[in-house]
């Protein structure tokens, strides 16, 4: 999984001496960490597609995303699933014009094991470099509760920040395991039931749930041999903040008023689960968008 905050503070520093473009890369904490997050679904996607047994599988993908219709990262990542056991090992990176601006890069590990229909996370890390800024995570879980979490750098302690607390950690998934969904059976892996869910979600220093709901299915055709060709489901989602954020930040706002949030996603194999084909996020300074590309699967 690749997990990394490419638009930083020296992107901000850049915005009126450089013009347009690095504009486009100019956006707040808030939404850079949910930009993170984009970096997560295109490794969970990865994970699971074409996965049709319980044996081992390896799967390498890559992606890439854009901000505006201009192209400012890229990834990939490998994954092996066997049994009943998943790992995921990914990295990301800033790419063309954006990197004038900030140099990003990250990688980000997930294991964890599937129980019926739910994934069960063991130990979520990441660690990413925003210029000379290291970002490093990490969370062990049991059964869906945190057991221990650190974060560096910590949020800063300020008065209106909501505390976290140990009640928030439970019953969560990490930003990658809580973004490929099982359903009731193989006929439901498209329509609405879907959609129709709410996933809890920590990340190590914010706890939201992601509300999903149901847009519509259409069916895609692959622009390559590499690509995918079948049903998609189209599911639109609103982002509420639990804890650890400071709710009256204007970007806070933003992103829970946010009504261009949609994740697209596609049946696995001949399995119960579905997994993030597209993601979208509107942002202050334009829709990001980040799509698989290619895949191959050993």
């Amino acid at each position: 999984m690749v997990l990394i905050a490419p638009f930083g503070r020296s992107a901000i520093a850049s915005q009126k001496a450089v013009g347009p473009q690095a504009k486009l890369l100019c956006q707040t904490k808030t939404e850079r960490r949910i930009t993170s997050a984009a970096f997560a679904l295109a490794a969970a996607w990865a994970a699971l597609v074409g996965v049709e047994q319980a044996q081992a599988t390896e799967v390498k993908a890559s992606f890439r995303m854009s901000i505006a219709g201009i192209p400012v990262g890229k990834g990939g990542v490998t994954a092996t699933v066997k049994g009943r056991n998943y790992s995921i090992d990914g990295y990301a990176k800033t790419s063309g014009v954006s990197r004038m601006f900030v140099d990003s890069k990250g990688r980000a590990v997930s294991k964890g094991r599937f129980k019926g229909e739910k994934l069960m996370p063991s130990s979520y890390a990441l660690n990413s470099r925003e210029n000379k800024i290291r970002n490093v995570v990490q969370i062990a879980m049991r059964s869906g509760n945190v057991k221990d979490f650190t974060a560096s750098p910590p949020v800063s302690k300020v008065k209106d920040r909501i505390p976290l607390k140990r009640v928030h950690t439970r019953g969560i998934v990490d930003p990658l395991s809580g973004l490929i969904l099982s359903t009731k059976s193989v006929k439901h892996r498209v329509g609405k039931s879907v959609c129709n869910r709410t996933v809890r979600m920590f990340d190590g220093r914010w706890r939201y749930n992601i509300e999903l709901y149901y847009k519509g299915t259409k069916n895609v055709k692959a622009s390559s041999k590499d690509g995918y060709t079948g049903p998609v489901t189209r599911c639109g989602a609103r982002l509420r903040f639990v804890a650890g954020h400071r709710p009256n930040k204007k970007s806070t706002k933003f992103m829970e008023n946010n009504k261009d949030l949609e994740a697209w996603f596609v049946p696995v194999g001949n399995e119960p689960v579905v997994a993030v084909y597209r993601l979208q996020i509107g942002t202050m300074v334009g829709r990001l968008v980040l799509q698989a590309k290619r895949w191959q699967v050993n």
